[in-house]
């Protein structure tokens, strides 16, 4: 029997999931020159030394820290984030910067990792060591460069390397399928978060074709290091949908409970919501209750009484859901701000609002962030897109927002 997921329908889940899955995976725009110079001089008002201020009283200061990146993850201590972007050879790389924009490599022209896509990564809470995923070098479609990017993480396998980039362990060992009429599953890997104390580290799973872009789970191991070589063991399942088919880990609300988003209760993916998810019980707490909403890209504070999202929740824009290929669909999306138990809805952001002083014109989106471990600063991806009417096409970038 001939597998379902053949070269068309492979390559129309990667155009469906590479803008984003809630991260914006797109690689930069390819819009007017008249519409990246007004998009550019706006950004630059918020480069200023002071910055700028945001609507909202409780972002004292913003800025663009860096013109290209996505994904920033944060060192414990405060000073560093790591982020991912595309280099010149149309794979992505991990990267590392200060506060000030000075970049450093952790994973380009590194030897001993491989040389397509790397990204998506974060640092152990020790700062020892850095998890990331990396797509295998030989699968089913090699040459397309998006299969692995690290908003997809389509045949791409953990990692870990020590803080320098100077020596690697892979983590995982995922099947790969390497011939179109394999009955091996297309795997994806993203999403690595660790506990508080390092000890459990959790990610997402595509395990199985199902629904618009498959079947995904969250799966964790423990974290150990011995002889100074970090290894995961007891890796499995610690959660699978019965209801949906998308869950995607967004981090640690407290020892066993983690914030999720999907679509839990059988609602389009488009209209995924955010959940508390027990790891123990396995019970779910929508915290939002949102089904025609897109809202992922989450992000935790330190002392966990505050959720950073994304949402489209004000966009003039709705999403389709009868229009699976949601990627040529326009979108805006801003940062919102709830407590820990759903309550205290508040827009953060106003990228896209005239009266703002962040407006950047034209339509602007955010995805992943992370508050920094100090509680002070929340590091973004904004896409913004450059693209003309109907026409998407997204330069990201990593913004800073300095809280009160």
């Amino acid at each position: 029997m001939i597998p379902r997921i053949d070269y068309v329908r492979t390559r129309r889940v990667t155009n469906q999931l590479v803008i984003g899955l809630a991260v914006l995976a797109a690689g930069c725009g390819q819009g007017a020159a008249e519409d990246r110079v007004r998009i550019r001089k706006s950004v630059e008002l918020c480069r200023s030394d002071d910055g700028c201020r945001g609507k909202n009283a409780k972002v004292e200061k913003m800025r663009v820290l860096l013109q290209s990146g996505a994904r920033p993850h944060w060192s414990p201590d405060s000073k560093s984030i790591l982020f991912d972007r595309r280099g010149s050879d149309g794979y992505a790389d991990v990267y590392m910067t200060d506060l000030s924009g000075n970049v450093s490599d952790v994973t380009s022209e590194k030897s001993g990792i491989g040389k397509k896509n790397n990204g998506n990564a974060v640092f152990h809470p020790s700062g020892d060591f850095v998890v990331f995923i990396s797509e295998e070098e030989k699968h089913f479609l090699s040459r397309n460069k998006l299969m692995g990017d690290p908003g997809l993480g389509l045949y791409c396998n953990l990692w870990a390397t020590d803080a320098k980039g100077s020596k690697f362990w892979q983590l995982t060992d995922i099947p790969i399928r390497r011939k179109m009429f394999e009955k091996t599953p297309v795997v994806a890997t993203v999403n690595p978060h660790f506990n508080e104390d390092g000890s459990m580290l959790v990610w997402t799973e595509r395990y199985d074709r199902g629904g618009n872009w498959g079947k995904w789970r969250v799966k964790g191991a423990d974290f150990v290091v011995r002889g100074g070589s970090p290894k995961l063991e007891n890796e499995r399942v610690l959660f699978q949908p019965s209801t949906g088919n998308y869950v995607t880990a967004m981090g640690f609300l407290g020892s066993h409970r983690l914030l999720v988003a999907g679509n839990l209760e059988g609602q389009h993916e488009f209209g995924m919501d955010l959940y508390s998810l027990n790891i123990k019980s396995k019970r779910v707490k929508n915290l939002l209750s949102t089904p025609d909403l897109w809202e992922e890209g989450a992000c935790i504070s330190p002392d966990r009484k505050r959720i950073v999202f994304m949402s489209n929740r004000d966009s003039p824009y709705k999403l389709d859901q009868g229009n699976k290929n949601w990627a040529s669909q326009l979108l805006e999306r801003e940062y919102y701000m709830i407590n820990s138990d759903g309550s205290g809805l508040e827009r953060l952001t106003y990228f896209n609002d005239s009266s703002a002083k962040e407006y950047l014109g034209g339509r602007n989106m955010v995805a992943v962030c992370e508050f920094s471990p100090n509680g002070r600063y929340i590091a973004g991806t904004l896409g913004i897109d450059t693209g003309k009417r109907k026409k998407r096409a997204l330069e990201l970038k990593l913004v800073l927002l300095d809280l009160q």
